[in-house]
């Protein structure tokens, strides 16, 4: 018969008794709510004293009615507003803080890789997951509007049309992610070789037979880490030669021997002629400035040898004109919300080669459209800039150094975190026959935007969606934009709004979007347009504004300014989901409620 266990101890029971009193269970109770409930509580009042209830969670959910939008989204935004409230946020930086330097773990949006280099993780879940091609399972759990998401590769094909019905050629350039140049520093396992999605290739090879020029700089990338950078070492003295043999005779013998200092200080010279180049920085998901022009350099060899007609030089030089050593403590840092980043991290160092006017032009035939890889190291919003003029723009980054190489101007829309639809959006927003007089559209995009399955890539924010082109010609209309500087001060009813960013699952400080005002009365100014299309703050320095919070059907009085003038916020990342395309855009400068 087989064995069974048994309680040898089945007479002993446990008759010990574990009670509180009333009085202590309502003590504990009470205290336990309190504890949650007061911090959430001080937060509503102190709004609610400033003026600010409608930001409120509570105000946010009340306030909804089904006629300014989606339930769904207002819970998002609730639910958004609680995470950033300053207990909350309070609580998150303490305890990333102390995860960050006690056990080198990061947070949903940054990893922390070996030595020191942190990772973005939508970029590691484009190695990875279903990415481009395979369909996604059906989950009951999974967000039913994901289905009604078109593929990327269908909305490419159709952007490549709508190009070719109007003359133009599209050249695509998905940028390289940094893990896919530098997994060794994610996994163990990996090697100095370069990673990418399994589907990667299939997927740019079905695009290439739809007839999308695609330059894929993957290998490229990989290779120009293994160059030696280029630098100037002094020849060695006899002495110094034999002190090199010494050092190196000393290290074959023990590798891990400590040298003398004079041994160790010409072995460091030697190896500092050796170093290899650096294609991403530690703590930024951008390219470093060489691997920016080196890609810069292959792109402009592709568009000379394959486009010849298109990309003929123009008469005036474009040249360097000065050199910048600037310093940034990289997005990655910032996303990573800690309260005093400075004190875990150091700023990284970068030497930037700015060129001089002439680089950019709207009437150039040949368009780029692209993202922040584009825009680091020109807008100083992204981290880079100048100590002495912090707002101005470097003219440093991969725009330039492209027309540089093309020997002519280039007709630039680039916006931070739009590279997939945002650009097309505005760049389809000119009249006909301004875009019919390009040539050639370069569409430089992060990798991670092509490479993500559809809810990967919406969890990163990446919206992909057709673009419709404007069909007006340009016949000389006249603006309703003032010819002076005056500002237009109007009443007007929130009519519609595209859709906030969110604020922490984004690395830039700053957002914009746009909102259609229909105009009730010109308090000063001149205006003939019964509505008009505002762009406004969504967030500034990772702070919420007022106008992000404005609700559909509220009267508001607004001072405007045309968006022309407004050119230091164009690169800035803006959320335009308006169809008004011939609309002129105005920036407001101030609002207030009005009953």
């Amino acid at each position: 018969m087989a064995d069974s266990s048994s309680n040898p101890y089945s007479h002993e029971k446990d008759t010990t008794v574990y009670e509180i009193g009333h009085r202590q269970a309502w003590i504990f109770s009470v205290a336990f709510m309190l504890l949650l409930g007061l911090p959430a509580l001080s937060e509503h009042l102190i709004k609610a004293v400033a003026g600010q209830w409608s930001a409120t969670p509570a105000g946010k959910l009340i306030s909804w009615t089904p006629a300014q939008e989606p339930l769904m989204d207002r819970l998002h935004s609730v639910e958004k507003s609680m995470d950033e409230a300053w207990y909350a946020t309070g609580l998150r930086q303490h305890t990333q803080a102390l995860l960050t330097e006690w056990a080198s773990e990061g947070n949903r949006k940054v990893f922390i890789g070996f030595k020191g280099w942190l990772f973005y993780q939508p970029d590691l879940k484009a190695l990875t997951g279903y990415g481009p091609l395979r369909p996604e399972p059906f989950s009951v759990m999974k967000d039913p509007t994901l289905s009604k998401l078109r593929d990327t590769k269908d909305i490419i094909i159709e952007y490549a049309a709508q190009l070719k019905e109007r003359g133009i050629s599209l050249l695509l350039v998905p940028v390289p992610l940094k893990p896919m140049i530098y997994g060794e520093f994610v996994s163990s396992k990996a090697t100095d070789t370069y990673l990418t999605h399994p589907d990667a290739g299939a997927f740019y090879n079905q695009l290439r037979e739809s007839g999308v020029d695609v330059l894929d700089l993957t290998a490229d990338m990989a290779k120009f880490r293994q160059m030696r950078r280029h630098t100037f070492i002094r020849e060695f003295t006899s002495k110094e030669k034999s002190l090199l043999a010494a050092a190196h005779s000393a290290l074959a013998e023990n590798p891990l021997a400590q040298l003398p200092d004079d041994l160790q200080a010409v072995l460091d010279e030697e190896n500092q002629g050796k170093e290899k180049q650096v294609a991403y920085l530690k703590q930024d998901t951008h390219w470093t400035p060489e691997a920016m022009r080196f890609s810069a350099e292959k792109i402009a060899a592709h568009v000379q040898k394959k486009y010849p007609q298109i990309t003929q030089p123009i008469f005036k030089e474009i040249a360097a004109v000065d050199g910048l050593s600037s310093s940034s403590l990289g997005d990655l840092v910032k996303l990573l919300d800690l309260k005093e980043p400075e004190a875990q991290f150091d700023d990284e160092e970068a030497f930037l080669k700015v060129l001089g006017e002439g680089t950019e032009s709207k009437f150039a035939s040949v368009a780029l459209l692209g993202d922040s890889f584009v825009n680091i190291y020109d807008d100083p919003t992204l981290g880079f800039g100048r100590e002495d003029k912090p707002t101005e723009r470097l003219h440093a980054g991969f725009a330039q150094h492209l027309s540089f190489l093309l020997k002519q101007p280039l007709d630039v829309v680039a916006m931070n975190g739009k590279g997939s639809t945002g650009v097309r959006r505005e760049f389809a927003k000119r009249y006909d026959d301004e875009v019919r007089e390009k040539k050639l559209v370069i569409w430089v995009i992060a990798a991670r935007d092509v490479l993500l399955a559809k809810s990967a890539a919406r969890d990163a924010n990446i919206e992909w969606a057709k673009v419709e082109f404007n069909p007006k010609r340009n016949l000389g209309a006249t603006s309703t934009a003032p010819a002076n500087d005056t500002e237009l001060v109007i009443e007007a009813k929130l009519t519609e709004k595209s859709k906030n960013q969110e604020l922490n699952g984004t690395p830039y400080a700053n957002a914009l979007h746009t909102a259609v005002y229909e105009v009730e009365k010109v308090v000063s100014g001149k205006l003939d347009s019964k509505q008009v299309l505002a762009v406004q703050w969504t967030f500034k320095e990772k702070q919420p504004q007022p106008t992000a919070s404005f609700a559909l059907g509220q009267r508001y009085r607004l001072t405007l300014v045309p968006w022309d003038r407004k050119a230091d916020l164009k690169t800035i990342n803006l959320q335009d989901d308006s169809t008004l395309f011939d609309a002129d855009r105005w920036f407001v400068e101030k609002a207030e409620k009005v009953p």
